[in-house]
C-alpha cells in the first residue's frame, strides 16, 4: 500500500477520542472508522474499483472528512468540487473527468439524478450524520437506499505513484487543465507542511478555507492526520466565530488567506487572543505587507506568508516561524521544492531580477493530465509557474506578477476566458473582456468590459442599460460559479487589440488603472 495509506489506517486504528470537530462534537478514531467503512460498503455495492473516479461535492464537513478519507483508503481517486457549482459547469467536469460515483450533499444539486445513467456516474449518494453521531448513507440513484451495515476499516493497496487526487485549475485559454496528484505528492507536501510548521500531536488545526481546494486537503487536513494532530473544521469563514472558536478549543495554529485578514483587521470589536495560537499561515494569494503588520500589531500573532500551486500539491514556499527570520512581502523560502528564476531564454537570473518562476521536485506534477497536450508547461524537468518574481540573496521569493492573464480573487483562480464565453452568449453582446482589478478585501475582483451588439446604448436614451447589465449578470451566476461572476460590467466602444483581432486583456487592464489613476 503507499505510505499515505499506511499513516491514515495507522492513525484511524487509534484509539482518540477527539479528532475532528463539527456538527458542535468532537469525532474520535473509532466514530471514524465506523464511518468510513460505512462508505466503502457503498463503494463497493456500487463496483467502484481502486483507481476510478470519485466526485465529492460536499461543504466543509465531517461527512467531507470521512468520504475523501475513505475513497483514499479505498483506492479511489478523489475528485472535489465546490458543491454550489452550477449544473452546466458540472456537466463540463463530469464530461473531462469521467468519474463513477459521486457524494453530493442533501438539497444542493436537486438535479444531479439526471446525470446517473446519462454520463459515466454509476451512483449518487447523500451523506449525512445524524443526531446520534451515526453516519447516514442514503442512495439518491445507483444505489440500493438499503441501510448498510459497516464492515470492518479496509485498504485496498495501491502503489505510491497511483493518483490520489484529481482537480481541475482554469488555464488562461479557458480550457481547464487537469492535474493527477499522486499518493506520494501529495504525502510529500503534507510531510513538507508539517515539517515547516513543526506540527505535533499537540496542535489543533483551524479549518475553514475550502476542502475542494487543494490547500485546505493538504495544509490543514492531511498534515494534521499524519501528525496526530486534531482538525477544527467550519463550513466557512466567520469573522464573529473566528477568534471564540480559537479560545474555545485551544487553537494553535490557522490556514487563512490574505482575505480573511483584511476583515479581521477591520473588525471593530476587539477579541480575546488566545494564549495557544501560535501563528496565522496565509496563502493562496498576494498578502499586503500593512495588512501584514497590522494584524500583527493588533493581535499580536505572527502571519507566516507562504506559496503554493495545485501542480505541487500545494505549498512552494514557506516563511520560518519565530524565532526564525521571516521577511514580510517575501513568501519565504522553497520547501521540499527546488526552485530557479530564468529569464525569456530560460537562463538562470541572478539574485535580485525578475524573472519566471520555475519548480521542480517530489511534489510537483510531472505532466498535466488533461489540457496541455503540447507540453508547454514544463521544460527539462521544470514546471513552469507562469509567476514572475525573484529569490533575493538569501533565498527568500517575492512574487511580483503573473505572466498569465488568470484574476486571483481571494485565492480562486479565474479564466478571463472562461467568463468571457459565457458573456457572448447574450445576443445582445458583440463582444467582451475579463480583467481582475484591484480590490482591498479580495485582492482583485472580476470585472467585464462589454461592446453592446446594438450601438444605441451610445446615443438612444431609452436603452435599458440597467436591465441588459442584469440579464448579464444573470446569465453568468446561472453557468459560473458565483466567484467568477463579474463584479460590474461596463459598456464600451471599442477594446483593445493586437494584429491579428485578439483582445489585449493586460493593454486593457494597464488602460483602466491609469485612467484611474489619473482621475485622483
Amino acid at each position: 500500500m503507499s505510505e499515505l495509506q499506511r499513516l491514515l489506517g495507522e492513525r484511524l486504528n487509534g484509539d482518540e477520542s477527539a479528532v475532528v470537530h463539527d456538527h458542535g462534537r468532537w469525532y474520535g478514531t473509532a466514530d471514524i472508522r465506523a464511518d468510513i467503512a460505512s462508505v466503502q460498503q457503498a463503494l463497493r455495492e456500487a463496483r467502484i474499483l481502486p483507481g476510478e473516479r470519485v466526485v465529492l461535492a460536499l461543504p466543509n464537513s465531517y461527512e467531507y472528512i470521512v468520504a475523501y478519507l475513505a475513497a483514499l483508503l479505498h483506492g479511489a481517486v478523489v475528485l472535489p468540487v465546490n458543491p454550489r457549482m452550477p449544473l452546466p459547469e458540472l456537466a463540463r467536469v463530469l464530461e473531462r473527468a469521467q468519474p463513477a460515483g459521486a457524494w453530493v450533499a442533501p438539497d444542493v444539486w436537486t438535479g444531479v439524478a439526471p446525470f446517473v445513467g446519462e454520463t459515466s456516474l454509476r451512483f449518487a449518494g447523500e451523506l449525512a450524520c445524524q443526531a446520534g453521531g451515526r453516519m447516514a448513507v442514503t442512495g439518491v440513484q445507483g444505489l440500493s437506499g438499503r441501510r448498510l451495515e459497516p464492515a470492518d476499516l479496509a485498504v485496498n493497496p495501491v502503489a505510491a505513484d497511483d493518483a490520489a487526487v484529481l482537480l481541475f485549475t482554469s488555464g488562461t485559454t479557458g480550457t481547464p487543465k487537469g492535474v493527477a496528484l499522486s499518493h506520494r505528492q501529495v504525502l510529500a507536501t503534507a510531510n513538507n507542511v508539517a515539517r515547516s510548521h513543526l506540527l505535533t500531536p499537540a496542535d489543533v488545526t483551524y479549518c475553514f478555507l475550502p476542502l475542494f481546494h487543494i490547500n485546505a486537503q493538504v495544509v490543514a487536513l492531511l498534515s494534521t492526520l499524519i501528525t496526530g494532530g486534531r482538525l477544527v473544521v467550519e463550513e466557512k469563514f466567520s469573522a464573529s466565530r473566528f477568534w471564540p472558536t480559537i479560545l474555545e478549543h485551544g487553537v494553535t495554529w490557522v490556514s487563512a488567506v490574505p482575505t480573511v485578514i483584511a476583515i479581521l483587521i477591520k473588525a471593530p470589536d476587539e477579541p480575546v487572543v488566545s494564549k495557544t495560537l501560535r501563528f496565522v499561515r496565509s496563502a493562496s494569494a498576494p498578502l499586503p505587507a500593512l495588512h501584514a503588520h497590522r494584524f500583527e500589531a493588533r493581535f499580536g500573532v505572527p502571519v507566516i506568508e507562504s506559496y503554493g500551486l495545485t501542480e505541487a500539491a500545494s505549498q512552494v514556499c514557506v516563511n520560518p516561524l519565530p524565532p526564525g527570520k521571516r521577511k514580510i512581502g517575501s513568501v519565504g523560502l522553497p520547501c521540499g521544492v527546488e526552485l530557479r528564476v530564468v529569464d525569456e531564454a530560460g537562463e538562470v537570473l541572478p539574485a535580485g531580477e525578475i524573472g519566471e518562476i520555475q519548480i521542480r521536485g517530489e511534489s510537483v506534477i510531472r505532466r498535466y493530465a488533461y489540457g496541455d497536450d503540447n507540453g508547454s508547461s514544463f521544460v527539462d524537468g521544470w514546471f513552469r509557474t507562469g509567476d514572475l518574481g525573484y529569490a533575493d540573496d538569501e533565498g527568500y521569493v517575492y512574487i511580483t506578477g503573473r505572466s498569465k492573464e488568470m484574476i486571483n480573487r481571494a485565492g480562486q483562480k479565474i479564466s478571463p476566458r472562461e467568463v468571457e464565453e459565457v458573456i457572448g452568449r447574450h445576443a445582445a453582446v458583440r463582444s467582451a473582456a475579463v480583467i481582475g482589478l484591484p480590490h482591498e478585501v479580495y485582492g482583485e475582483q472580476v470585472v467585464a468590459y462589454v461592446i453592446p451588439e446594438d450601438d444605441r446604448w451610445k446615443t438612444d436614451a431609452s436603452f435599458d442599460e440597467a436591465a441588459l447589465k442584469a440579464e448579464l449578470k444573470a446569465l453568468c451566476l446561472n453557468n459560473l460559479s458565483a466567484y467568477k461572476c463579474p463584479a460590474e460590467f461596463y459598456f464600451v466602444e471599442e477594446l483593445p487589440v493586437g494584429p491579428t483581432g485578439k483582445i489585449q486583456r493586460t493593454r486593457l487592464r494597464q488602460q483602466v488603472l491609469a485612467s484611474a489613476t489619473s482621475a485622483r
